[in-house]
């Protein structure tokens, strides 16, 4: 190994790869960072590209580009409370919180290095252990899969361990969701109500986009604030933030980097997952685990150091045993075979050179990321003195496009935006769309790990001895009741002994609850939907009815709860005429949806950011409608529209629907 290590190093100094891999990284960053792009899609769109080039020089621009790509959606995630990339969700918690701070800068710069550090160690584990951990990973079937899924969805009770009812409703119901489509397993169709777009399942990225991104901008409409957050830029920010991190946060993000490169390395599993256990586990034993959730730099180190480590993890059994960990890393193994390599120990053996010479690559792109990461959040932040007003036009007319982009499907689009209405509806009543999220990621994962392990216990062994007696499932199995039981149990110290149950009488007041309604209506719909799943035949129809039941048996408990507390919630203070503004946004949104198919998605975009800007401009902040103020608005309109072309048709090549007009 050692002989290849220098020569490998030194081959990449070479002014082209070096060309090469700050263009991919410069690519990468800005593909994760605009939502509805992931890093599998611009590596996806590379490949071809590297066909001209030798196989180094190409295997160095696709690695930089997936570095890249995991690390900038931390920006839209931060900044907008948008995850660029799915591996960002966890980022959102404690980055946007942050962010309405006003310290926007520090929590970039913490995404930044502790997504270089995560990306160093997990290419260190690629280097140097590699083959051990690729047969150590391969260990992991259907049973150990499924409590590691189960383990990570065990994160909603951490995350609201004073209302986990609440919070394991809102997991249920992404759950629930997760299941719509094709069984994954026997190709039976489920709950899709007769619609063709359906059969393929919820997508995650538009449900993303919605959850987070649309939700925001329903939330932001209804303030009174004149910018998305304020900012107060720190004099000193980087060097602050690593002299922080350097003398309080070793131990975690050892710990994070190092469980994100191992969960990167199960075939499946992915930055989702791992930032999603790495915040979970950085929570759980935290001294103080309150401040999560409210701006903690811990949160964003500990979720950005997992995600990034999990792409030299699922590069371990790709390069060692020719067996992808990620859905990028399949597209890497594509690419690598069109050069007429074979991933996987010939790779190793035959053409060790080249190999290493990636392998090197990745460490030196995360230390490149360094640099033009420091450069993109100078930028980045200026983002926040742009007044809400223009901001909220240019964050929907993105999350149309984003939503589109992933399949060219409109109805994605239109997904995107009941999701969003459901997110601010439910956020209303105090349940984290954060839940939905985590439940949808991992809903069909945690389905086709059961099923799988229910076929081989019809072959091989009992269930029990499968899901219970393997030692590896035993031991998450473990942890996943611990991650129930500890929050209830602290939870539980920190209230006293709570309420007798002679005190408790039931009341009416939990009538005027608006929670009240909104769990009552989630209840009565998974009632609807266990009825209709007992129609499902065979092993299809086990894991949703049990789904479904449990969000029943859920909803009515915590509205027993609420009956006997005898409490009424104060209603939530909201700006005068806000819901107007909130119908009319809507509804804006709406003629813009139904004018794509005649005019053209741009054309339609285009009017619909002009009237939304020319709204907030002349209505809202009581500018008059002189030709200036009128040219403003034309002109930011088609800058922004521009602006979207040249991304997402020009450079992602995504191709929209054309009308009359564009």
């Amino acid at each position: 190994m050692t002989e290849f290590i220098l020569p490998a190093t030194l081959h990449l100094f070479e002014p082209l790869n070096i060309i090469l891999m700050i263009a991919g990284l410069t690519g990468g960053i800005i593909i994760g960072a605009l939502p509805g792009l992931s890093a599998t899609m611009g590596v996806a769109l590379m490949v071809p590209a590297t066909f001209a080039m030798n196989p180094t020089s190409g295997l160095i621009m696709l690695g930089a580009i997936y570095a890249g790509a995991i690390y900038g959606g931390a920006n839209s995630a931060i900044l907008i409370c948008t995850p660029g990339t799915p591996s960002s969700v966890a980022t959102t918690f404690d980055g946007w919180p942050l962010c309405q701070k006003g310290r926007a800068d520090l929590g970039l710069y913490t995404s930044l290095l502790s997504s270089a550090f995560g990306g160093i160690v997990g290419t260190l584990f690629l280097l140097c252990l590699g083959g051990s951990l690729a047969r150590f990973a391969l260990q992991f079937g259907g049973p150990e899969s499924f409590w590691l899924c189960l383990f990570g969805l065990s994160t909603i009770a951490v995350m609201t361990p004073d209302n986990m009812g609440k919070g394991i409703v809102s997991g249920a119901v992404g759950i629930l969701v997760s299941t719509i489509g094709l069984d994954p397993n026997t190709g039976a169709p489920r709950f899709t109500f007769g619609t063709y777009d359906l059969l393929q399942g919820v997508s995650v990225i538009p449900c993303m986009i919605g959850l987070f991104s649309f939700s925001q901008v329903l939330y932001l409409i209804g303030t009174d604030k004149s910018f998305i957050a304020e900012y107060h830029p720190h004099k000193g920010a980087f060097g602050k933030v690593f002299r922080y991190l350097a003398a309080h946060c070793k131990t975690i993000l050892v710990r994070s980097s190092v469980l994100g490169t191992w969960i990167g390395m199960l075939p499946g599993a992915g930055g989702e997952i791992a930032s999603i256990i790495s915040y979970n586990e950085s929570k759980r034993w935290d001294k103080d685990p309150d401040r999560y959730g409210k701006g903690a730099v811990e949160g964003i180190l500990v979720p950005e150091s997992a995600n990034n480590a999990s792409v030299g993890g699922a590069l371990v059994p790709l390069l060692s045993l020719g067996i992808p960990g990620s859905a990028a890393a399949a597209v890497l193994a594509g690419g690598l075979m069109a050069q007429g390599l074979t991933p996987g120990p010939q790779l190793m053996e035959k053409n060790p050179e080249i190999a290493y010479a990636f392998i090197v690559s990745m460490i030196i792109a995360n230390i490149g990321m360094l640099l033009i990461g420091y450069l993109l959040v100078r930028v980045c932040t200026r983002i926040l003195d742009v007044p809400k007003l223009l901001i909220i036009p240019a964050v929907i007319s993105i999350s149309f496009l984003g939503a589109y982009a992933l399949r060219n499907s409109m109805f994605d689009v239109l997904l995107m935006i009941l999701s969003g209405g459901i997110a601010y509806l439910l956020l209303k009543a105090k349940i984290m769309p954060a839940g939905i999220a985590l439940g949808l990621v991992l809903g069909r994962i945690i389905e086709e790990n059961l099923i799988v392990t229910l076929y081989r216990t019809q072959a091989e062994n009992s269930l029990a001895d499968l899901l219970v007696f393997s030692p590896l499932a035993a031991v998450f199995m473990a942890a996943c009741i611990l991650a129930i039981v500890i929050p209830l149990w602290l939870n539980h110290r920190k209230q006293g002994k709570g309420i007798a149950l002679s005190s408790l009488r039931p009341s009416g007041a939990c009538l005027r609850r608006y929670d009240f309604w909104v769990v009552l209506a989630i209840s009565v719909g998974g009632a609807v939907l266990l009825r209709q799943s007992y129609a499902i035949e065979g092993i299809s129809g086990y894991f949703p009815q049990a789904v479904y039941a449990s969000i029943v048996g859920l909803g009515l408990f915590i509205m027993l709860m609420q009956i006997f507390s005898g409490t009424a919630r104060k209603p939530e203070t909201v700006r005068p005429g806000c819901y107007w503004s909130i119908c009319l946004y809507l509804g804006l949104m709406g003629v813009g949806y139904l004018l794509i198919e005649p005019l053209g998605f741009y054309a339609a975009t285009f009017l619909c950011i002009v009237a939304m800007t020319a709204y907030g401009t002349f209505w809202l902040s009581g500018r008059k409608a002189d030709l200036r103020g009128i040219g403003s608005v034309l002109a930011y309109s088609l800058l922004l529209i521009a602006v979207e072309y040249g991304c997402f048709s020009l450079i992602m090549e995504v191709q929209t629907p054309t009308g009359l007009l564009f």
